[in-house]
């Protein structure tokens, strides 16, 4: 199965952060070293993916929020909008 199929469950997550995070008193099972660097680039791939529909998905609700006129679905807007990313003006 190719890196970009490679559906990853939130325990597979998991057991990746703990193979490759410092606290080494806490490693998972030997047997989850089974595709450790497969699933690793499959979940760095989910990230960047994630990270690019985020962005997305925050430069629309931007336009929406400086559209629209009313206060109610601004306040929504900017409540999960949070504050702008660094570099926004």
């Amino acid at each position: 199965m190719q890196d970009g199929q490679v559906q990853l469950s939130a325990q597979r997550v998991w057991e990746l952060m703990l193979w490759h995070g410092q606290d080494e008193s806490n490693l998972p099972p030997a047997e989850t070293l089974r595709n450790l660097s497969r699933d690793t680039v499959a979940a760095l791939g989910q990230l960047q993916q994630m990270r690019s529909q985020m962005d997305a998905l925050r430069a629309s609700l931007s336009q929406v929020f400086w559209i629209c006129d009313s206060s109610e679905v601004r306040r929504a807007l900017l409540g999960a909008l949070g504050a702008p990313p660094e570099g926004d003006a």
